[in-house]
Parts: structure tokens; sequence; C-alpha cells
């Protein structure tokens, strides 16, 4: 979501929008705009001081503290949201069971009762309680039809009208990838593994996979940071693969390009139903085939034997698979990164900025036509 928020405001900058940008964060921001700090538990007003202040025509939010603010915003300008994960509407975050299987149902009082029962919340009942509290608090955006919705992908659209959202309400705006500015020096058997180290991502799942590969000359570089990163550095030596795994831990934009220009592989070994998968399209426009399971939003920008390989079963042995097809084939690699780089014209800066610039044309409007209510 920062990167996602960072090279918005750049993109928009370079396409002539006079961009703000009001953070509530450990700390100020580059981005090359004016920042507006709103203060710790911000309240209503202080948004309102914010906004008298650089009078924009629209305010697009990413991510609030205080559900207040959202009823607050829409009665003082057009307003929109885009919501980067499914805690919106799922108090896990993730609607899936302890297997990976999908849900389906709506957020309510019976998800604390489906915490247990299919395992998609935590083993603190405390935990559990203070989670659904905050999405049962944010739901009040299903109430305030001035504010219209933002999602990257028709995953999330869906989840949304799963728990009773207007779709008409819902714009999709895929993410972008910057275009590479790094030539190409594919080093063979190179595997890129981006991702932030914490449960779910399926790190660990990838190194039991390539433990799978001995036979075949591969390394693995992960590049991120997360609290589960001594679990993985213990899990990879014991499985004796030390020598060809290196964590770079946090790699700012720039390093990750070169990094994708010299990989021959990148990894998406997340578990969960991602609700875009910004890896997807950085790999693409490397012109890299990218080896993920599927579900969720990776239908939408992986096409399975075209632009990547998509595994089905959310195994070691079926992702190991996948691995060592293009490992032991890397002419077919090639073929797949070819066409990656061709998709990704869905996905060019250009195409998201247009879409963007007619939602907040549809923010606009609607606000015109269904103003908000005046904040409490």
């Amino acid at each position: 979501m920062n990167r996602v928020v960072v090279e918005t405001c750049d993109w928009l900058g370079r396409a002539g929008h006079s961009v703000g940008l009001i953070y509530q964060d450990q700390g100020p921001v580059d981005v090359g705009c004016p920042v507006f700090a709103l203060p710790e538990g911000g309240a209503p007003g202080d948004l309102a001081a914010v906004i008298r202040e650089f009078q924009p025509d629209v305010l697009q939010i990413h991510y609030v503290r205080r559900a207040s603010l959202l009823s607050a915003a829409t009665a003082l300008l057009p307003t929109c949201v885009f919501l980067h994960d499914q805690t919106w509407f799922c108090p896990s975050g993730d609607r899936m069971d302890r297997s990976f299987n999908p849900c389906h149902r709506p957020h309510s009082a019976a998800c604390l009762f489906w915490n247990y029962a299919q395992g998609c919340g935590g083993k603190n009942p405390v935990g559990n309680w203070q989670r659904w509290r905050r999405t049962e608090e944010l739901s009040v955006l299903k109430h305030l039809p001035a504010i219209r919705l933002q999602v990257a992908s028709r995953f999330m659209q869906q989840g949304l009208q799963e728990n009773g959202y207007d779709p008409a309400r819902v714009d999709v705006i895929p993410l972008f990838a910057d275009p590479p500015e790094v030539p190409e020096q594919t080093e063979p058997g190179l595997l890129l593994l981006p991702s932030r180290l914490a449960p779910g991502k399926g790190v660990d799942l990838a190194l039991l996979a390539l433990a799978r590969l001995r036979d075949l000359p591969w390394r693995l570089v992960i590049a991120g940071n997360g609290n589960q990163r001594e679990e993985l550095e213990r899990e990879t030596a014991t499985l004796g693969l030390t020598e060809r795994i290196r964590f770079l831990g946090e790699v700012t934009p720039t390093e990750l390009h070169h990094w994708y220009a010299r990989a021959e592989i990148v990894l998406f070994p997340v578990l969960r139903r991602e609700p875009f998968g910004l890896i997807g399209v950085e790999a693409m426009a490397h012109g890299r085939p990218i080896v993920a399971f599927r579900g969720g939003a990776v239908d939408e920008w992986l096409s399975p034997g075209e632009t990547g390989l998509g595994v089905e079963e959310r195994t070691p042995a079926a992702f190991a698979a996948a691995v060592r097809e293009l490992l032991v084939a890397p002419e077919r690699g090639r073929e797949l990164g070819k066409a990656a780089r061709q998709h990704y014209a869905r996905f060019q800066p250009s195409a998201y900025l247009e879409r963007l610039r007619h939602a907040f044309d549809r923010t606009i409007a609607g606000h015109r036509t269904n103003p908000g209510s005046t904040p409490t």
C-alpha cells in the first residue's frame, strides 16, 4: 500500500495534477509534493483543517484508523476509498479456512465462531474480537453512498458484493509497475522471491519446495523483511540450503529492479488469495516468468502456460514441480517471459492513471448528486 500511494503521487504529479498527501505515521515521507501530518488518533476537525488549507477537488483515502473520518470526509468534499485488502469486510483479512479454501460468508457476528470452526482467525480470542470490532466499525462505509470505492481486482469487487456493497459504487483499477530502466543481465538458475517475511506469504513453503530440487543448479535471492526472518533463516540452515539462499532484507525499488533484471524466474508462493499481487506485474514488466499459486487476483494477471506457471495445489511438491519445469527448460522460461512483457501493457502507469482519473470523475459526479451527511 505504501508503495502504491507514493508512486501514485509521483505519477499524478508528472501528469500535471496538484497532489497533496495526508499521512499518519511515525515520520514524514519524501514524495515530492506537499505533505500534511494528521495527529495520532486524528479527529474529523484535524482532517477538515488540512482540506481547508490544501482545497483539493477530491480526497482519496487508502487507510484510516478511525471510521468517523469516513463520514466526516464525505461531508467535506468528494471522497473515494481505495481498499487494498480484505480487512474492510473480513476480520482475518484472508477469507480462507485453515486448508486455504476460500470463504464466501459475509462479515457478521458469526465470524467470531468461524474463527475457530474453520481456522480463519488467530488463537487469541481477544485479538479475534479486536479485529472483528475493527471490521464492524469500518462497515459504516457500506452506508455512505456518496463515497465511491476503488479496488485493484475483480476478486476484491466480488468480496464487496458478497458483503452487501452496491457494485455500481466500485471502480476496478488494476495496479501498475514502473517500466524497467536497467539492462537485462539474466543469470541462469537465479530465482527471485520478493516478499514480506510473514506467515501466509508462503516463503517457508518455497524453501521446502526448493529442497526437493537439490539436483539442479539454482540460487535463490529473497528480497524483503519481516517477523518471520529468523525462523526462515534457521529453516534454511536445517535444510542445508545456506550456500544457495541469500536473504537481502529490505531493498529499495531501484535495487529490486536490478534483481528482476538478473533473475531467470520469479517466485510468488503466497498462500492466501491475493487482493492483487504487485510482484506479478513487476515480473511482467521485466519480462520474467513467474511461478505462483492460483486463486484470487493472481488469475487476473497470470495467464498459466502463457506468461508463467500457475500452481493449483498449495504444497511444496506441486510448487517444486513447476519450478523444475522452468529450470530444466530455460528456453520455455524465455518464451513465457516474452509473452509476459507483452501483457505488461495493461499494467503500465499510463493505463493506471487513465482509469484513476475516470474514477475520480465518477467520485466528483456522484458527490454532486448524492452529497454526504453532516459528520457527528
